[in-house]
């Protein structure tokens, strides 16, 4: 996972854009139907992102149906409220104070898949229930994403049938099709061109380091089933797997939900292009360090090692990385007694945070997400050292959430870190 946004700047820009789609959209409309949905922006991926996030509500309140008082195995109940909600799902009404939450994480999540199609994969792979990929879940993926299709297809493909595959070989074969591919990835210029129509895009802002575009190497069936359905033959891969799926026979009723249909009218019309891979790597990211501080033991003549003085001299006008503050932070000394004091070690990283620290955490590091910041806290107070810290947060909170890590937040929590594994 990489951390090239200013997370910020994406935050900020993404709610923009949706608010500025919603106000030109609401001026003339109470609420937003499906096919309005498929055509609010001229970037499809984002249209798809906003239909996928109705029609896992959709599903969700399917599933509210369920009672433990009747059998809803019965064929005759299945089959019932199946044709119940697709019916519903043709009928998408929504108002803007709904919309415009989704259309901005749409935005965002579309903003990433343009400008780092690996961080966006990887999240999603590692994001999986249980670290566990499914083969449904992996179709519904390619379903819904328009942008570099070709890389879930691929993974699709060299699970070779199995139902499932755990999220490490899949994050493996990730891997291999961008090695394989990587020119295949679509361009950002054309989508930033497509952004900037509604809402100016400045890409040395959005991203931390902005690298130059020369470098760019029978029962009733639901709309979100038919939606992505394309309108010409599909890759092979995709043909294939329709071929082992079947055609259902057609009922009285409407033969599909909304969701279906209407998505693969607007695949065609969406921008072409390949993503930003450059022709050379970069510099390797260093792992941040696996042993505990030694800031307790250490006494004011602690140097950084040799190491780390080369790296600071030879990139001493390159942006601070995620493990160059971290190793920053390890050796920085107490310099006054109130210092030392909330330096101090503690036993638990829960009972040390502030009521005030508290929020501010969950809203600037876990995008307002209370559960996922009292899921970290539990899971770092289970640690046995910094190192182990130091890792968990690198490698999977910071990249997952887009931290900007010159913040006072993340400051504050890798202090908080050093005093409780002190």
């Amino acid at each position: 996972m990489s951390n090239k946004f200013n997370a910020n700047a994406l935050s900020e820009y993404s709610k923009s854009y949706a608010r500025r789609i919603a106000s030109d959209f609401y001026q003339q409309h109470s609420t937003m139907n499906g096919q309005q949905i498929l055509s609010l922006t001229p970037i499809s991926q984002i249209n798809l992102f906003v239909i996928s996030s109705l029609s896992d509500k959709w599903q969700a309140d399917a599933a509210k149906f369920r009672s433990p008082y009747f059998d809803f195995t019965n064929e005759e109940v299945q089959e019932a409220l199946r044709n119940f909600m697709n019916v519903v799902s043709q009928y998408i009404s929504v108002r803007r104070e709904h919309l415009e939450p989704l259309l901005a994480d749409a935005t965002r999540r579309a903003i990433i898949m343009i400008f780092d199609p690996r961080a966006y994969f990887d999240d999603m792979l590692r994001s999986q229930p249980e670290f566990t990929l499914t083969a449904d879940a992996l179709k519904q993926v390619i379903r819904y994403t328009k942008i570099n299709q070709f890389i879930p297809t691929h993974i699709l493909q060299r699970m070779n049938g199995k139902p499932f595959i755990y999220a490490t070989q899949a994050l493996t074969y990730l891997d291999e099709v961008l090695t394989q591919r990587g020119h295949d990835v679509e361009k950002y210029d054309t989508f930033v061109e497509l952004f900037s129509e509604k809402l100016p895009m400045d890409v040395s802002v959005l991203l931390r380091s902005h690298v130059p575009d020369a470098i760019l190497a029978a029962p009733l069936r639901s709309f979100f089933d038919t939606a992505t359905e394309a309108s010409v033959p599909p890759a092979p891969l995709v043909a294939q797997e329709l071929a082992t799926t079947g055609a259902e026979p057609k009922p009285a009723v409407p033969s599909h939900a909304y969701f279906e249909t209407v998505v693969s009218n607007t695949e065609e019309s969406s921008a072409q292009g390949a993503m930003f891979l450059g022709d050379t790597a970069g510099p390797e990211p260093v792992a941040p360090s696996t042993q505990p501080s030694q800031l307790s033991a250490a006494g004011p003549e602690v140097q950084r090692p040799a190491a780390d003085t080369a790296r600071s001299a030879g990139t001493a006008d390159a942006p601070p990385t995620l493990n160059d503050t971290l190793r920053e932070a390890t050796f920085s000394e107490p310099t006054t007694v109130a210092e030392t004091f909330h330096r101090a070690p503690i036993e638990s990283i829960a009972r040390s945070i502030s009521l005030n620290q508290k929020f501010r955490f969950i809203n600037q590091l876990f995008n307002g997400n209370a559960s996922a910041y009292n899921q970290a806290v539990e899971e770092i107070d289970t640690l046995n050292n910094y190192g182990q810290a130091l890792d968990l947060i690198s490698y999977r909170y910071a990249s997952q959430y887009l931290w900007d890590m010159s913040s006072d937040e993340v400051s504050e929590l890798v202090e908080i870190l050093k005093r409780r594994f002190a």
